[in-house]
């Protein structure tokens, strides 16, 4: 069972902590922004991110806030991003959150950042509502049983035929990705999600495929602060060996009542 995770940890001792860690991706796009709690790099090209990196903790998973939807656009992006009613001229596709606003519901703040639309992206209502968002809660789960992570995930914005939109073309991606990197002072691994624009019938673990596949697919480099032979080690395979796939929890422990937003 850990034939791959054995080498990591002998390894993992040899640089600095995961609190020094930078997961960030190196810059790919026209545009880095900033947000609270999550950073992307946004394509004026495409009018959506590139990718969209966080870190979720154990602490962030309580849903102490309701969702309340406010769509709108990002003033950081100073080219301008497109508009909510871009995406609704196209009723087959959702503004789809690359950092979902469930993620985010331990403050109106955190919550409500989620809705600037440099953090949408075309996705078909089938994916989006479904298979998409089983991974998102699967996500939360896997931070559960295993602490924080660092999450990357976006839009293969590559072979574009389709765009949406109004006042902005949109670029319809063929393909969303996920990457999630667990590392601390006891281990290092990452597991990655691909899945196509469309519904997706299979269950979520035939959905996985190595991180390499998705930096060749992408041409962004995951986690390349890592040491060489760390990052090659776990990026090269597709891991379903060292993750749970278990039905998640929807509370994780907490039992107050979530309140409004302003």
């Amino acid at each position: 069972m850990h034939k791959y995770l054995i080498p990591v940890l002998f390894l993992i001792t040899t640089f600095a902590s995961a609190q020094e860690f930078n997961y960030l991706p190196l810059v790919k796009g026209d545009t880095l922004i900033k947000h609270t709690y999550y950073t992307l790099s946004y394509s004026e090209q495409h009018e959506q991110p590139y990718w969209v990196a966080y870190e979720l903790k154990p602490e962030m998973l309580h849903k102490v806030v309701e969702r309340k939807d406010n769509f709108r656009v990002d003033p950081s992006v100073k080219t301008n991003t497109p508009t909510y009613g871009d995406y609704k001229s196209a009723p087959l596709y959702d503004a789809g959150h690359m950092l979902c606003s469930r993620n985010m519901q331990f403050s109106c703040e955190s919550m409500d950042e989620t809705f600037f639309m440099s953090n949408m992206s075309p996705q078909h209502k089938d994916l989006n509502r479904i298979r998409w968002a089983h991974l998102e809660a699967l996500e939360r789960s896997m931070v559960e049983r295993n602490g924080t992570l660092y999450v990357v995930c976006g839009p293969v914005l590559k072979d574009i035929i389709k765009t949406i939109g109004i006042d902005n073309k949109v670029s319809v991606p063929n393909y969303y990705y996920k990457v999630i990197l667990e590392h601390d002072a006891e281990s290092t691994k990452c597991i990655a999600f691909l899945m196509p624009n469309e519904k997706c019938p299979l269950p979520l673990k035939s959905y996985v495929v190595s991180v390499d596949s998705i930096e060749s697919m992408t041409g962004i480099d995951f986690f390349h602060e890592l040491p060489d032979a760390i990052e090659n080690k776990i990026e090269s395979f597709p891991d379903t060996i060292n993750w749970s796939f278990k039905k998640p929890r929807s509370n994780y422990g907490y039992n107050k009542e979530a309140v409004k937003c302003n």
